[in-house]
C-alpha cells in the first residue's frame, strides 16, 4: 500500500469509527407484522395486520398500537366484500410469571373489507397506550369476518389472532 493512501485510509477510518460509535443508531420503534393468515375455510381467508410504536424521543414515533382486519377468498389473495371487526391488546411480559399480562385494550371495530387502488381494506383500530413499566411489549390483535353458514342456519364470526412482535419499551 503507497503511503499516500495508508494516509488517506487512516482519516477516513478514524471518522467511520467515529460515526458508528458515537453517533447513536436508531432505535426501533416500530414492529409490524402484515397481511398474515390467521384463518382459511374451504370458501374464506382471513387476514390480519397487528403493530406497535413506542416513543423514541426525537424520532416521528407514539406509544400506538394497530390492528387491522381482512377478507379474502379461499386462495387468500383475491379481496372481498364483507363485513368485519377487530380489536387489540396491548401486552407487557412479566418476566417472574413468564406470561403476557395486558396492559392496555381496544374494543371491538366493526367495518366492511374490500379492495381499493391501495389494495386490501378493512376495519383498523389504533391504541394510544401508556407503557406498563420498562420491558416488553406486543400487539395481540384479533381479526374476525361474518359469514352465513349453512349447516348452522345463521351468521357467525370466523378468524383468528396475530401478534404484533415485541419491542422493548423504558
Amino acid at each position: 500500500m503507497s503511503r499516500r493512501k495508508a494516509l488517506l485510509l487512516g482519516p477516513l477510518s478514524a471518522l467511520f469509527l467515529l460515526l458508528t460509535v458515537a453517533v447513536p443508531q436508531s432505535a426501533q420503534a416500530y414492529t409490524r407484522q402484515t397481511h398474515v393468515t390467521v384463518e382459511q375455510g374451504a370458501t374464506f381467508c382471513v387476514k390480519a395486520d397487528a403493530g406497535i410504536d413506542h416513543r423514541v424521543p426525537g424520532q416521528l414515533s407514539g406509544n400506538i398500537a394497530s390492528a387491522t382486519a381482512y377478507a379474502l377468498a379461499a386462495d387468500c389473495v383475491t379481496g372481498r366484500v364483507m363485513q368485519a371487526r377487530v380489536r387489540l391488546e396491548v401486552q407487557k411480559w412479566n418476566e417472574s410469571r413468564s406470561v403476557w399480562e395486558v396492559c392496555a385494550t381496544a374494543d371491538w371495530v366493526y367495518g366492511t373489507t374490500g379492495v381499493n387502488e391501495f389494495g386490501l381494506t378493512g376495519p383498523s383500530v389504533y391504541k394510544e397506550y401508556t407503557p406498563c413499566g420498562p420491558g416488553w411489549h406486543q400487539t395481540k390483535a384479533q381479526a374476525q369476518t361474518y359469514r352465513y353458514v349453512d349447516a348452522a342456519g345463521r351468521y357467525l364470526w370466523f378468524g383468528g389472532t396475530l401478534y404484533s412482535g415485541y419491542e422493548w419499551v423504558e
